[in-house]
């Protein structure tokens, strides 16, 4: 989740860069249409906003137009933060069941390995317990006779 949210932030910080990088843009178009909507208002008097009109409308369809930009990278981000919680579901089960395949098999070497070791160190212990044995019986003199 931490990863989404960074990647979430990082998205938002390129889209503010992009929205600012656009306004800046914007504010020259709209003294140019304010200009020229002064010289068509010059010309037909009757049938124009006056320029004080024309100042107060434009912040406010500026606005109209940020808050719609605003709602359109907000779904986006919904959309992107949805598909990234799919896409983690799908990665977190698949390393789940990794993992499990990797613990069996790491069960599967280790009873492999330890058998033949299980095995040897049995042998060792009758070839040391017969050697023991041996040397015992060869230590031993032959001229005591055991009362049974």
């Amino acid at each position: 989740m931490a990863a989404v949210s960074i990647a979430l932030y990082q998205v938002i910080a390129k889209l503010r860069t992009k929205v600012e990088g656009v306004a800046s843009r914007v504010e020259p178009l709209i003294d140019t249409v304010r200009k020229l909507a002064d010289e068509e208002c010059a010309e037909n008097l009757g049938h124009c906003f006056s320029a004080r009109e024309r100042s107060l409308k434009t912040p406010k369809i500026f606005q109209m137009w940020a808050r719609e930009q605003a709602h359109r990278f907000a779904e986006l981000g919904r959309d992107i933060a949805d598909r990234s919680k799919a896409q983690i579901a799908r990665v977190d089960t698949v390393v789940d069941h990794t993992v499990a395949q990797v613990q069996g098999v790491g069960i599967g070497v280790r009873q492999a390995v330890m058998k033949p070791v299980r095995e040897a160190s049995g042998l060792v212990a009758g070839i040391k317990a017969g050697g023991e044995k041996y040397i015992r019986d060869r230590a031993r003199p032959t001229w005591i006779i055991y009362a049974g």
